[in-house]
């Protein structure tokens, strides 16, 4: 017995066999994340892909603002170049590259709808998946 009183049995410390137990069970884990990620890992787009994607997508975009610049500020003459495969156009075989809201007005409340169109380029793999989408809102200026 000590001045302070009757020593306390709390246990300190981690014994050696709680610890193997807990490299036992972390080591079984990170092998199930790390198999897990190596069989989806392959079928996800690479980084240089998403890149080009994206450069593709906006070299169209710029393209089809760059035609109203020169033929005048109108939805009339809002047209996707590579639709017919007449130069000056920005065709690539590997991706696909679609134009949607060429034709079809923006519902905006308040707004006249036959001066706005909301112009959008996707840009699918090779597998057809989406790699890359850019949207613009367009004005009748």
């Amino acid at each position: 017995m000590s001045a302070r009183g009757p020593v306390s049995a709390v246990p300190r410390g981690v014994s050696l066999i709680e610890l193997i137990a807990f490299t036992v069970i972390m080591g079984i884990s990170a092998v199930a994340l790390l198999s897990m990620y190596r069989a989806v890992l392959p079928r996800g787009a690479t980084p240089a892909q998403i890149t080009l994607a994206t450069q593709l997508a906006q070299e169209r975009m710029e393209l089809l603002l760059g035609q109203r610049d020169a033929y005048g500020y109108s939805t009339a003459v809002l047209t996707d170049p590579c639709a017919s495969g007449s130069p000056p156009a920005i065709c690539t075989g590997l991706y696909s590259i679609v134009v949607t809201g060429i034709n079809p007005p923006v519902q905006w409340s308040g707004i006249s709808i036959n001066n706005y169109r909301m112009l959008g380029v996707t840009v699918l793999g090779p597998d057809g998946g989406q790699l890359a989408n850019l949207s613009a809102v367009i004005g009748n200026y």
